[in-house]
């Protein structure tokens, strides 16, 4: 095979790689995607997009296409916790999760920047990956190579990658930039040298990928996204037509072969009573998995020409789907700053700041997805302490359902920390910076539950509509990699006075003046907000004419110049002690010498 050239090879055609080649073509950069496997995966993996990665994709023009092949949008994600399916089982609790149609309908009249641009969609992984390749596939800025390993690379000033193909046949692909995205076993991490911090959590899962058409039995205490029973098993619903996917526990090391698929599925849906029958059209896939909380240790290489994005960098407990949400977050950033870079402009700290952004968040959301498993944890031990009490007709089965409805529905965070989903901020980077006019006191929370909407700089710039009720801000921002200047001022004061900086920068910029829009400029709370390209504050200014040092702002904004940092909220909120408390308490007494998860939450 003949050896070629690329601006970026990007390893993996998961989402976070087929994510990172989009991203890089929307800025117009050539680059190769390789993956090993021929076809796109066949398992379930991830089934929710969450708000601020619907926004995302809506940038990268494939929103559209994801809400045609998800679940319809009048679905709602209600979640059951049930006691079984049988005659005498009962749901003990409910959250009540909007259907997309509702959210769309909530986002309209809730005009206060609290609501995301886009709602929640529900789609299978297997769903998402098997539209999206052929959409990566005929964009003529991507080449793919499906069918190759990717086998080791030398980092020198370019890098040099091998492939192999089933043949035993070997390529050679010389590029600028390599970006792995090949899953939790990376040869790309490995190749770079990287350590991986943490490991599998005790308990495992065995996993049945089914078809059936028999929605009467098992919808028959409603309609839902997830049931979870009070056994520990859990039934997800894909698609609500025919396909559906059973997590069962099972103990470590467990021997899964000789397991009846069929009645798996009959035993789980039973829960605390006998096996619940139901018509099982075809078993896709099984298999076993074990929860991993796992991160590397950096996410650049040491001549920082490789870069880590999405499980290659990150693992988290599934509870809370944030694997490929922030997969895609990920993928998001890298894509406009390697962008900036092969374009001339961005300067020498944009490539480090990938990793000083995005591992906090990592990091913010493995403890979060340990804190939502543990609420499942809780009140399936409470069942198993009491057998048989949990179905009882008695004040002990009474006190114990009450017991874990009040549990449930008081720990709902699960698929309502927006706080996690559009929060997170990037105000410790050394790529954005403080006005003159903002004290570094007056930084608003950055809770998980909560959202609150605001243009710190870091922060993810709120969405709201403008006076015409059918604008968003979102749709007035720059495209690729262009920043966008929102001037509110009468005069457009601060559009004239950037308007050379950007130029003899030679960095792309959209301005958008809007005087008029009150309602706006009263929740982005300045005059002037400058947005990165990944919709993040980078610098605001309350003044009604510019007093910074205008040059200052644009050349921190793409890595020219770095200024100090003292840790933004976000950061604080991580403490490597927390973050193990809430594992502890979840999955029992985790090995810290052998996991090293201690030395994972230190950034």
């Amino acid at each position: 095979m003949a050896d070629s050239i690329t601006p970026v090879l990007v390893v993996g055609a998961g989402p976070a790689g087929l994510i990172t080649a989009l991203q890089l073509a929307v800025n117009n950069i050539p680059c190769t995607l390789v993956e090993r496997n021929l076809d796109t995966t066949k398992w379930p993996k991830m089934d929710i997009t969450n708000c601020r990665s619907v926004e995302i994709f809506k940038r990268l023009g494939i929103s559209d296409g994801l809400r045609n092949i998800g679940v319809p949008g009048k679905y709602s994600f209600d979640v059951l916790f049930s006691t079984g399916l049988s005659d005498n089982g009962e749901v003990i609790a409910k959250w009540d999760l909007p259907s997309p149609d509702r959210w769309e309908t909530d986002i309209a009249e809730r005009n206060d920047g609290t609501m995301p641009r886009e709602p929640y969609r529900r789609c299978s992984q297997a769903v998402l990956e098997e539209w999206l390749k052929p959409h990566i596939q005929a964009n003529p800025l991507i080449t793919t190579i499906f069918g190759r390993k990717f086998v080791d690379l030398q980092e020198e000033d370019v890098v040099v990658s091998r492939l192999v193909a089933p043949d035993g046949a070997e390529q050679t692909i010389r590029s600028r930039f390599v970006v792995g995205c090949d899953g939790a076993g990376s040869k790309v991490r490995q190749a770079a040298k990287i350590p991986l911090r943490g490991g599998p959590v005790p308990g495992a899962m065995h996993l049945i990928h089914f078809k059936s058409r028999d929605l009467g039995r098992l919808q028959r205490q409603g309609q839902f996204w997830h049931i979870f029973f009070t056994t520990g098993h859990v039934c997800i619903a894909q698609d609500e037509k025919d396909t559906w996917t059973i997590h069962c526990p099972i103990p470590l090391g467990a021997d899964v072969t000789d397991i009846d698929p069929r009645e798996a599925i009959y035993t789980a849906l039973g829960g605390e009573f006998a096996p619940f029958k139901i018509d099982v059209d075809e078993i896709l896939v099984t298999s076993t998995w074990r929860p991993n909380i796992c991160i590397a240790k950096r996410y650049i290489s040491d001549k920082a020409r490789v870069f880590l994005a999405g499980d290659s960098a990150h693992q988290n407990i599934p509870t809370g789907g944030y694997g490929m949400n922030t997969a895609v977050g990920d993928a998001f950033d890298i894509g406009w700053k390697l962008a900036a870079v092969i374009h001339g402009y961005g300067g020498p700290h944009l490539l480090p700041s990938y990793e000083s952004e995005r591992r906090p968040v990592a990091l913010r959301n493995i403890e979060r997805s340990g804190v939502h498993w543990s609420v499942h944890a809780a009140y399936t031990d409470w069942c198993r302490q009491q057998p048989g009490t949990v179905t009882a007709i008695s004040d002990e089965g009474r006190t114990l359902r009450e017991k874990i409805a009040q549990h449930v529905t008081g720990c709902d965070g699960e698929n309502t920390d927006h706080g996690i989903e559009m929060g997170y901020r990037y105000s410790h980077s050394a790529i954005v910076l403080l006005a003159t006019d903002d004290n570094p006191q007056d930084e608003p929370p950055c809770e998980e539950h909560e959202y609150t909407p605001s243009t710190w700089p870091g922060a993810r710039a709120p969405h709201v509509f403008l006076q015409d009720q059918q604008t968003s801000i979102y749709d007035l921002f720059g495209t690729g990699s262009e920043f966008t200047l929102v001037d509110f001022t009468d005069r457009g004061s601060y559009i004239a006075a950037f308007q050379p900086v950007f130029q003899r920068c030679g960095v792309p910029v959209k301005m958008v003046s809007l005087p008029g829009e009150k309602h706006l400029r009263g929740i982005w709370g300045r005059d002037a907000v400058l947005v990165r390209p990944d919709d993040h504050v980078a610098w605001r200014s309350a003044l009604s004419a510019p007093t910074d040092d205008l040059e200052q702002v644009v050349r921190v904004a793409v890595g020219h110049q770095q200024v100090p940092k003292s840790g933004g909220k976000m950061l604080a909120r991580i403490q490597p002690d927390e973050a193990m408390a809430a594992f502890s308490s979840t999955v029992g007494n985790v090995d810290l010498d052998q996991v090293t998860m201690r030395g994972a939450f230190q950034v």
